[in-house]
């Protein structure tokens, strides 16, 4: 068994070269705009538009994700109602809602693609359904066709946790062309986050899209107090703008998103490579951004050893992700056993290391390393 030399996390931010980095921050110092809808993150906002293929009339920018999903489901109207989701997902995707006032309810997931059953979904709808959020776990896409027919059967909601889900985009075929779409454009609303764990980040950051263009004035207000001039306050809203500094590291990173994604597929093959013959290693395959490197042992026993092994002889840490589930947790504990497929999952899923710059030399050892521990 190797212990590599330098310690290797799950996941590392990239950052852009410092010399671009102050280019950018001499603007801001020039403009003496720190907040607010800056002159940075208007450009920001043009980029992202530029590059997802969403009008910027359909976009809002926030400072974190989690603010995003809350302010966007008190936006569409969720505050109140229940609202069914997946347990094995990140807690902000149920917090949100709590703090709303909505009440989460749990069904469960698909076992190949671990995202929400939409027919598990459909038995957990009653007259108090107001949406349902499923979440593109590790970027593995939904079955949005699935969603999008409960949304017109039953008239509530669909709203997309994308967090994991930048970079990812659906084909359209046309007579004389095939362009992309991101999956953000898919339901009514879909938030991704640019947390630094993710393969593109703003420092921190959130980033809603929506398929109606009025929701987006109402969320500009909310995300600024919900202060409708200098002298209105028209609703309950919180501080949660973008700032200058985090759009403008989104703005470098997102010049060298396309070689971002690039390298996150040759370590996702190298991972292929290094696990290729070993049946007591299920691989994910789903996922068309390869955010994550999610795999499956045999049971919890297995997938413990394999976490505790790796670092502490190893060197390298792993994440077991989503564990606990969320009906683990104190405020969700009232749906524990409601999603025995969930469970299951979360008993025996690893992520391993995936981060721009990672040495393939590096993700072979990692992967000699889990074989030779589980077998």
């Amino acid at each position: 068994m190797e212990k590599l030399k330098k310690t290797i996390f799950v996941t590392r931010p990239y950052l852009p070269l410092l010399e671009e980095f102050k280019r950018g921050l001499e603007e801001v110092w020039a403009n003496q705009w720190l907040t607010n809808n800056g002159p940075v993150l208007q450009k920001f906002q043009k980029e992202l538009s530029r590059y997802l293929g969403v009008p910027e009339t359909n976009l809002a920018l926030f400072n974190n994700g989690t603010l995003a999903l809350e302010l966007g489901y008190y936006a569409m109207g969720l505050a109140g109602g229940d609202v069914i989701t997946t347990p094995f997902t990140f807690v902000a995707t149920s917090h949100a809602l709590k703090r709303i006032g909505a009440n989460p309810i749990f069904a469960d997931v698909d076992p190949e693609t671990m995202c929400l059953s939409p027919e598990a979904a459909e038995k957990m709808i009653t007259s108090r359904t107001k949406a349902i959020v499923p979440v593109h776990v590790y970027g593995n896409v939904c079955d949005v066709e699935g969603f999008e027919r409960l949304g017109e059967k039953y008239g509530v909601k669909i709203i997309y946790d994308a967090a994991h889900a930048f970079g990812v985009f659906s084909r359209v075929e046309h007579v004389e062309r095939v362009e992309k779409k991101s999956i953000g454009c898919c339901g009514d609303m879909s938030m991704f986050s640019f947390h630094p764990t993710k393969l593109f980040h703003s420092c921190e950051g959130g980033l809603l899209v929506f398929k109606e263009a009025k929701v987006q004035e109402k969320l500009f207000e909310l995300r600024n107090f919900a202060i409708h001039s200098e002298t209105e306050c028209v609703d309950v809203g919180s501080n949660a703008k973008m700032n200058e500094l985090q759009a403008l590291m989104g703005l470098e990173c997102l010049k060298k998103i396309d070689e971002l994604l690039e390298y996150r597929q040759k370590i996702y093959g190298a991972y292929a490579e290094g696990f290729a013959g070993c049946d007591e290693v299920k691989l994910i395959p789903h996922s068309q951004n390869k955010a994550y490197v999610p795999v499956l042992f045999k049971d919890f026993e297995t997938r413990e050893r394999v976490y505790a092994v790796l670092k502490e002889k190893c060197n390298v840490f792993t994440r077991r992700y989503f564990y606990p589930l969320l009906t683990d947790f104190a405020p969700y504990v009232y749906a524990k056993g409601a999603c025995p497929v969930a469970e299951n999952l979360a008993s025996r899923v690893l992520t391993l290391p995936t981060y721009y710059g990672l040495p393939l030399e590096d993700v072979k050892a990692i992967a000699e390393n889990v074989k030779e521990i589980i077998t």
